[in-house]
């Protein structure tokens, strides 16, 4: 049997109109259909006015911190 690729994704929302549009969780899915599910299930604890899910590789990173503890072989 042929195993699915899992992706990372990030959630992101707002409860209401004007407030910030803030990350408030992750989980993994097999495609993106799947994660818009798992996310509305998921966090469904809020009534959020706006939803987004991305897939964690499309993030621009601008900045990332440095490593707290840095080991041999591991970037």
């Amino acid at each position: 049997m042929t195993e699915l690729k899992q992706i990372d994704y990030l959630l992101f929302t707002r409860i209401k109109r004007g407030d910030d549009l803030i990350q408030v969780g992750s989980f993994k899915a097999t495609c993106d259909d799947l994660a818009k599910i798992y996310a509305e299930h998921i966090y469904d604890e809020e009534d959020w006015v706006e939803m987004h899910v991305v897939p964690k590789e499309s993030l621009i990173c601008l900045r990332s911190p440095e490593p707290l503890f840095k080991k041999e072989g591991v970037n």
